[in-house]
């Protein structure tokens, strides 16, 4: 490089001698545009104007591609929803439309259960103190009063009550004995249909009617008796214990006194079941047939 320099100085030192000034400003110039030395370096000239429209025309384009994308979505989901629209309505339209089904008659209706003997006692409350009820309170206070009463009677006391409910559901085993032997199923479905809208549990046709049920055995006959008597019905009203609920209660100590029993203290309920056995297999001689078979 330092060669170059030198060889260059030589071959314009007659220019410098006759017009130093000229020949030092035109080969400065014409030297500055074609060498590259250590006083003098060409400039990069960068098209900063043709850059910047580019950049700004590729921003704009990407923008547009991303608004593009934006939008899309948004146009999809207003479809979805005006289609979804009608189809809530329909179905709305559908259940309204629909109505209730009818209510059956009381007169087609199964029998109602009797009611237990504190519900006896509460409604011969009711009866006797009808002036002394005039709103709600009132009935709630009788009602109060009434099982304070209630629980404070004696066995005795309550007897009367017991025997009324006894009576009760002998006459409620024949209305419901007769019902189901002359209502249609017809009427059954419309009665199911009501109570099925209304939340409430279906009423079925026994498999077997009373006439053609084989009598109970010994055992259970025994069940029966002590859930009637003193003993029975004070576990009964004892209620839920440690042990459990008092209707398990009752069948628990029947069990361990009926295992405790002697065969001349079972002969009884033993002799009640052969006699009734034999009326039914009397009566109806297929069904005792069938039975034998199939044991």
């Amino acid at each position: 490089m330092f060669s170059l320099f030198a060889r260059q100085i030589a071959s314009n030192v007659p220019v410098l001698r006759t017009n130093v000034l000229s020949s030092s400003v035109l080969t400065s110039s014409a030297f500055a545009a074609t060498r590259r030395t250590f006083f003098t370096t060409r400039r990069i000239q960068l098209p900063a104007a043709a850059s910047k429209s580019a950049s700004t025309k590729t921003t704009t384009k990407t923008t547009k591609k991303t608004t593009g994308t934006k939008a899309a979505p948004k146009k999809v989901k207003a479809t979805t929803e005006t289609k979804s629209k009608p189809k809530s309505t329909a179905a709305t339209k559908k259940t309204v439309e629909r109505p209730p089904p009818k209510r059956v008659p009381k007169s087609e209706r199964p029998p109602l259960r009797p009611p237990n003997a504190y519900l006896l006692y509460f409604s011969k409350v009711v009866r006797d103190r009808r002036g002394d009820i005039k709103t709600t309170t009132d009935t709630q206070d009788i009602a109060k009063q009434a099982a304070l009463a209630w629980n404070n009677f004696t066995l005795a006391e309550k007897q009367p009550y017991y025997n009324e409910v006894e009576v009760l559901k002998k006459q409620y085993e024949e209305k419901l004995h007769d019902y189901w032997k002359t209502t249609s199923p017809k009427t059954v479905r419309k009665i199911n249909a009501r109570r099925k809208h209304d939340g409430r549990n279906k009423i079925h046709r026994p498999q077997q009617v009373d006439d053609y049920k084989r009598p109970k055995g010994p055992f259970f006959r025994f069940i029966d008796m002590f859930r009637q008597s003193d003993d029975g019905r004070a576990i009964q009203e004892a209620g839920t214990t440690t042990t459990g609920r008092g209707a398990v209660n009752v069948v628990r100590e029947a069990g361990e006194r009926w295992r405790a029993m002697s065969a001349s203290d079972k002969a009884p309920y033993v002799e009640a079941y052969q006699k009734a056995y034999h009326d039914w297999q009397a009566n109806h001689p297929s069904k005792s047939a069938s039975a034998s078979a199939s044991s």
